[in-house]
């Protein structure tokens, strides 16, 4: 990939935020030299790498933290020189970490089949983990329990320590030495015990000099009778340093015979953590997956630049649509200045190096990209001061330098090209350069202000045009690139609008000849005349929408009702199978009773019995009104209907609407229906008007409205999670006509918070929404008001 294209396109930025979003050194290593592929399956291997890591961060804290870089401790193992107990500690620590990660992650194997098999490369050593942590205690200190020779030397360093502090303690005592003390402590000196001693009295002391104080009144001084005890104590610290150094090196030892194993795993963890790194990028733009294709095209939908993104904010980026190298491998971009054609050409090159990087990108779902093996990008005058070139001479030498270098298929980006220069001369340059371009197969998106180079798509094939769009309203750029339309340069209208003097302005249009002048004209109507059909579109889109999210409402409510009505049916079937089960052995008793009695009395009991179990058949067999109930005219609030594709009875809750439909309740499920699809029950069939909504079954069976609470909690859900809980909530409370609800889903990054706002602006059950206020929870809240 061309070095300089990399750099004028600003990747090396990405890479730096990349990095910011790893966890280990090795994660940020490999963030930091990350390049676009230029291998269409490593590309979207790389691709659903992220998609994966995005997955495991849904899955909750992915255990990564903690984990170090061993390789400079690996390297000193290897060598044979010891470990210091910091470096073991970090490998049982880092080999816990991983052990960890690869459970994590198998146990999502499923729906991170590539990760699992990175993860899969680490090797768990709970044996050297357990070993270390025998060794050494979470300070890095040495254990008594290390070993039976440490255990049994510190015993006897305590034991000695103590007989020599009784011994000192005794010499303070004294009061024969009590004049002789400077004052009645203990201390260490070259690690002797020793007890101050005034200096005129050193001589009458009985011990040995170890130190002096700075003003020189005080010595320290070892009586002479603890001296073997402190021989014998220096032994046993050079055989406790001994006992140390053997066991950290035996350590050291079975480190070095993992380190083959220890590295590989080093690498799975600065794999994963690059994953989650590029899926936590990809959350933060919000981005997505673009599909990569085989043909060296692209069309990107509302794709954003994400470093515009990240100093503008979401709300300031206007989102561009780019397409290139299907139906024409040349766009020519015109329009005016500071109308963001140079942010195109910078998005759409940017855009593709994150792609091949494995990065995804922040573009509608649904885009996809080609593969380019080179990408060329000469913008803006990089060099040109430095190497005292003028622009036209500096943009000239890359655009040699590009076609002495490029091989199809390529995509190249040229701003102005074959400016400053004559405008004659550089027109007619530009043309046979973008004609090479061309002909060499390269898809190429270039921008100019030169007039006679929107002609090339009328002229040549596989050529075509567009504009970063200019509103004749508010004399303002849109920022919106236009595919299939030339665009005015608007120079004279942005003079006039900026305070040139309407006398010089008018001077210089009278210059420009007819021809110009009336095809400017032209343009600018054409301009006009698209925004108004892009405003219908956008009101057509809108009302397919609503009407789309009508039917798909009404189906699901018609299926809900279904749903009901099976379920119903079975629970009655199960009802009247135990009722039958229950009569049976009702009657068998009976039968047996009558055998044995053969009264006139049981006789007649049994016949009353039989009447009440005959009574109840009949009331349980009495069918729920059918189709033959009369059609109706009319329907007022409140009346009981039969519905015959439900086979269920219902109460009509508001009349009918234009469209003839009635909203019926059936249980705890409102859905409106045509007027032809209801029947009329009878006065003596239908349950009374009053009290709250219900439907009976045909089991007989009254289904009671469900109370709805006012508010749900989301927080600590995902994007994923949430929606759906939200969709269903919302429809409960229409169904309960709540008026107003609260959704909960807490500040934390605001992703959350903006993906449940950007999904409440379609919603059919949703008039308006709102923050909360700081007494409602503030930017913590969505406060929605429903259609009721």
């Amino acid at each position: 990939m061309d070095s300089r294209s990399l750099r004028v396109l600003e990747f090396a930025k990405i890479l730096d935020l990349l990095a910011a979003e790893t966890i280990t050194p090795m994660g940020r290593e490999r963030a930091e030299a990350l390049a676009p592929a230029t291998d269409l399956t490593v590309c979207r291997g790389r691709l659903a790498e992220t998609t994966e890591a995005a997955v495991l961060r849904g899955a909750g804290e992915v255990p990564l933290r903690g984990a170090r870089d061993l390789r400079p401790a690996l390297h000193r193992a290897t060598a044979g020189g010891p470990l210091d107990p910091q470096d073991l500690l970090d490998v049982a620590q880092t080999l816990q970490v991983a052990r960890r990660l690869r459970g994590f992650v198998e146990g999502l194997r499923a729906r991170v089949p590539r990760l699992a098999q990175t993860a899969g490369r680490i090797t768990p050593l709970p044996h050297l983990e357990a070993r270390i942590g025998t060794v050494l205690d979470d300070e890095g200190q040495v254990r008594d329990e290390a070993s039976p020779n440490l255990r049994r030397i510190r015993t006897e360093q305590r034991t000695l320590e103590r007989r020599i502090r009784e011994n000192l303690d005794g010499f303070l005592r004294n009061a024969t030495y009590a004049p002789m003390i400077q004052e009645a402590l203990i201390t260490l000196r070259s690690d002797r015990f020793v007890i101050p001693i005034r200096q005129e009295a050193k001589g009458q002391f009985p011990g040995i000099v170890h130190d002096q104080s700075s003003s020189g009144a005080t010595v320290f001084m070892e009586p002479l009778a603890i001296v073997p005890l402190g021989n014998r104590q220096r032994e046993l610290a050079a055989m406790e340093r001994e006992e140390i150094r053997r066991l950290l090196l035996a350590l050291t030892q079975a480190v070095a015979a993992e380190a083959e194993a220890i590295t590989v795993t080093l690498e799975a963890l600065g794999a994963v953590d690059l994953a989650l790194a590029k899926a936590a990028l990809s959350e933060r733009f919000a981005c997505t997956e673009p599909q990569l294709v085989e043909e060296g095209a692209l069309d990107l939908r509302r794709a954003r630049h994400p470093l515009l993104l990240l100093h503008l904010g979401e709300e300031r980026v206007v989102p561009i649509d780019a397409e290139l190298g299907r139906r024409f491998r040349t766009l020519v971009i015109t329009g005016p200045n500071t109308g963001g054609k140079t942010v195109t050409l910078k998005t759409i090159g940017l855009l593709t190096l994150m792609a091949q990087a494995g990065l995804h990108i922040p573009v509608e779902a649904g885009s996809t990209l080609g593969v380019f093996p080179q990408v060329f990008a000469d913008i803006g005058d990089e060099q040109s001061i430095e190497q005292n070139l003028s622009t036209f001479s500096s943009h000239l030498r890359a655009i040699v330098e590009i076609l002495t270098t490029l091989r199809p298929p390529a995509l190249v980006l040229l701003d102005e090209v074959a400016a400053g220069t004559d405008p004659t001369e550089g027109a007619a340059l530009a043309r046979a350069i973008i004609e090479t371009l061309l002909e060499r197969g390269a898809a190429t998106a270039v921008t100019t202000h030169n007039t006679e180079l929107k002609a090339l798509a009328y002229q040549l094939p596989g050529v075509e045009n567009g504009s970063v769009e200019f509103d004749p309203q508010t004399l303002q750029p849109t920022f919106r690139l236009l595919i299939g339309q030339p665009g005015p340069s608007n120079a004279l209208i942005i003079a006039r609008r900026l305070g040139l003097a309407g006398e010089i302005v008018d001077r210089a249009e009278s210059y420009l000849s007819p021809e110009r002048r009336r095809t400017d004209e032209i343009l600018r109507d054409l301009a006009g005349d698209r925004q108004a059909a892009a405003r219908d579109r956008e009101e057509a889109a809108r009302l397919r929408r609503e009407a789309t999210a009508l039917a798909e409402r009404y189906e699901a409510d018609v299926a809900r009702m279904q749903t009901e009505r099976r379920r119903l049916v079975a629970e009655a079937r199960r009802e009247a199978e135990e009722w039958l089960r229950r009569t049976r052995e009702e009657l068998a008793e009976m039968l047996r009773q009558l055998r044995t009695a053969r009264s006139a009395d049981a006789l007649e009991a049994a016949r009353r019995r039989l009447a009440e179990l005959a009574a109840q058949w009949a009331a349980r067999s009495a069918d729920a009104p059918g189709e033959s109930g009369a059609t109706l005219d009319t329907v007022s609030v409140g009346q009981v209907v039969y519905l015959p594709s439900l086979q269920r009875r219902g109460r009509v809750t508001a009349l009918p609407d234009g469209r003839g439909e009635v909203e019926v309740e059936v249980g705890n499920v409102r859905a409106r229906l045509a007027l032809g699809a209801l029947r009329a029950v009878s006065a003596a069939e239908a349950p009374p008007a009053t009290g709250p909504a219900w439907a009976t079954s045909a089991a007989g069976q009254t289904g009671l409205p469900r109370a709805v609470s006012t508010s749900i909690t989301l927080r600590g859900q995902t994007v994923d999670e949430a929606l759906p809980a939200v969709d269903r909530y919302l429809d409960e409370a229409a169904l309960a006509r709540l008026p107003q609800v609260t959704l909960i889903h807490g500040k934390g990054t605001g992703t959350l918070r903006r993906a449940i706002q950007e999904f409440l602006r379609g919603h059919p059950h949703v008039r308006a929404f709102r923050p909360g206020t700081a007494g409602e929870g503030g930017e913590g809240v969505t406060v929605v008001d429903l259609n009721v």
